[in-house]
Order: structure tokens, then sequence, then C-alpha cells
């Protein structure tokens, strides 16, 4: 019956930083409060005719984006969205939109067995837009305001796969074997070409 996904949780952020022409992820920061996270491909074919037929279909480039929901976005997050703070500690949108890496973790369970599992999945260069948020007046019951930020997602020069190839997403699926290496994503950004710590 396959894995159902119920759940997503461990919302994170990392600068990527520039030395002359070298690029890295800076070290990681967790923003708590994810509601909900969506990675969304719009991927065209083109369809090639020849002999009143379809001869071949080609796709196109991926056009990869991402929408996330937040329950509240600390000030250290604001740069990224386009905020400078000012020095009476109120904020203004005359910053600009540095790139940077996110990355979240989602929940399964196995339909058959009943194992859980924790995917981390890992968008390398993403440019975000400014915050969309409302709010409305309180009632009998009060409604949570959310907060939605949209991110484009461009290759990244410092993330790429074991055959070399650059890459925007990864995701790895925690299991015994690689528990070594996926701890770490709170202290240190993984790619997709690192390799399991040995066993001591």
């Amino acid at each position: 019956m396959g894995k159902i996904i119920h759940g997503n949780k461990s919302f994170g952020y990392a600068p990527i930083t520039a030395d002359d022409d070298t690029y890295e992820f800076g070290t990681p920061v967790m923003i708590a409060g994810l509601v909900s996270a969506t990675i969304e491909v719009d991927q065209e074919d083109t369809s090639v005719y020849a002999d009143d037929k379809v001869f071949c279909s080609i796709k196109g480039a991926k056009v990869r984006t991402a929408n996330v929901h937040f329950r509240n976005i600390p000030a250290s997050y604001a740069p990224y969205l386009g905020f400078v703070q000012n020095t009476n500690g109120g904020f203004t949108d005359t910053g600009t939109f540095a790139n940077h890496c996110i990355f979240f973790e989602t929940e399964e369970e196995d339909c058959d067995t009943g194992v859980a599992t924790t995917t981390l999945h890992y968008l390398y260069n993403v440019k975000a837009s400014e915050p969309t948020q409302e709010s409305e007046t309180d009632q009998d019951s009060v409604e949570p305001a959310e907060i939605e930020v949209n991110y484009s997602v461009q290759d990244s020069t410092i993330a790429k796969d074991d055959s070399g190839v650059y890459c925007q997403y990864f995701y790895i699926t925690r299991t015994d074997a690689n528990a070594s290496l996926y701890d770490t994503f709170k202290t240190a950004i993984i790619l997709p070409d690192d390799e399991i710590p040995a066993s001591l």
C-alpha cells in the first residue's frame, strides 16, 4: 500500500557565503512554527510532429518553486525576505532578497508495517518573495494567522550528485545505515555526495 505523509517539521535555512569564486553554505538556523510546505515543478512538453503524428516529445526545462506557511517568522530571517531592521527596531521593505538554502522534514508511515520514518528535503539555492500575511478580528474562536512565503528555486553550484551534476533539490530518508549523517542536519548542510561517516 506504500507510505502516507502526515506531518512536517524542522524548517531551517542556511546562508550562501562567497570567498572569491568559492561558494559554501553557512551554519543552519532553525525556525519554529512550520505549518506546511509545498514543492512544485512545472515542466512543459513540446510535441514535434512528422508523418501526420507526434514524432517525439521533448521536455522543457524544469521550473521549481516552493510555498511555505509559517506561524511566525523571526527577525533573523527578515533580511532574506527583503526587509531591513532599523535602529529603532522596526523593519522596512528596503532590503535585498539574498539567495540561501532551505530545508524541512516530513514524516511518513508505512501502511503495511506501521513503521514511521522521517525524510529531509533540501532546496539548495532559493530566492524568497516578500511574505503574504493577513489578520482578522478575534471572535468566539481564535483563528491563528499564517504567514506565506513563496520561493523560486535555482541550480546550485555547491550541491552536486555522485556523478558531479549540480542539482536544485535533494531528499534523504533516515535509516539505521545513514543515521550518523542524517542526524547532523541541524548543524551542517548535507550534500548529495556526502559520505556516511564510518562507525566507531
